[in-house]
């Protein structure tokens, strides 16, 4: 079993906590709790966390970290997705209506560092694995039914959608082609049909598009932060803050979207939206904290590569 040394360092832990400004007494999620490392910071401030988590191997390392604050912590074990039905009964929380149940909420987006070095999930080329990617084991479709059972059009718009790859219908064609001859189980036998005819200094940028996109596939991921982000800004009390950590552009994007959206005021079919806009925020729901993004500092990435694309993003509701 890993330690939460081991299991994954938060990114821009600092700048998420100042920005999430978790108060003793207060109630917070850590959506995507990992090793833990966000949800002590809250803990040690005196908060209640609740943190979300569908990974065996994370409940085991963040409980046992986490174990030394009692009931201040809750381990919800389900994807962030269900943020709404896994807290509305929890007798921790106090129902007020409209004005929330919740003080904050942090996101640190994408798979652990423990995840993609795990065999078992086959997350990741470099490591030979069967062909899964379920970050829920509970989900029904593996990327090996995915590769196995979707056309070539459809495969072709997962590479280009979720993973910008720009030959994606040539990587779907051969992966159609590849599997008449029989069927793609290992992430190394994937992994070598989707590089034929790919150049050397090319291949590892083209496998991580790949691989990004079916894992994102298997898991809904853009879809389920779409669904968290609409929950979470719907049961926070006013003042409460949504923080966000994301690692691509794809993520970033809905991020960035959302809190734009969820500032402008609604306006009536017909009205002069366009003028009031400038002048009425009172129908907004959020103000955004973070005018562009807030980016590891080259000390952080010098000691975490794998920070060195992270983007912070923070709003408040109002």
């Amino acid at each position: 079993m890993k330690t939460e040394n081991e299991y994954h360092r938060p990114v821009l832990l600092h700048e998420a906590m100042e920005l999430l400004a978790a108060r003793a007494g207060g109630v917070y999620v850590d959506a995507t709790l990992g090793g833990g490392g966000y949800a002590e910071t809250m803990l040690a401030a005196g908060a209640h966390v609740f943190g979300f988590d569908t990974d065996l191997a994370a409940w085991h390392v963040a409980s046992a970290r986490l174990a030394k604050f009692g009931e201040q912590f809750v381990l919800v074990k389900e994807n962030f997705a269900k943020l709404y039905d896994a807290m509305r009964d929890h007798p921790l929380l106090k129902k007020e209506g409209a004005g929330g149940w919740l003080d904050g909420i942090v996101y640190d987006l994408g798979v652990s560092s423990h995840q993609l070095d795990t065999a078992s999930v086959g997350l990741s080329y470099r490591v030979d694995a069967p062909l899964d990617m379920r970050l829920d084991p509970r989900l029904k479709t593996s990327a090996k039914e995915i590769i196995s059972n979707y056309d070539e059009t459809k495969l072709k718009e997962i590479f280009r959608n979720y993973g910008e790859e720009p030959y994606a219908g040539p990587i779907a064609r051969k992966i159609v082609q590849a599997r008449m001859a029989g069927a793609i189980e290992t992430t190394a036998e994937l992994a070598a049909i989707v590089t034929q005819g790919i150049r050397e200094d090319k291949k590892n940028e083209t496998l991580s598009r790949i691989f990004q996109a079916l894992r994102i596939e298997v898991n809904d991921e853009l879809g389920n932060l779409r669904s968290s982000l609409a929950q979470a800004v719907g049961i926070l009390r006013p003042g409460g803050r949504i923080v966000v950590v994301a690692y691509h552009s794809l993520e970033d994007r809905i991020v960035k979207d959302f809190f734009k959206n969820e500032s402008r005021p609604e306006f009536a079919a017909g009205s002069l939206g366009a003028l009031k806009e400038r002048i009425d925020l009172s129908s907004a729901r959020l103000k955004v904290l973070t005018k562009k993004a807030v980016t590891p500092s080259a000390e952080e990435i010098e000691r975490n590569p794998r920070a060195r694309s992270a983007k912070l993003r923070a709003a408040e509701k109002v």
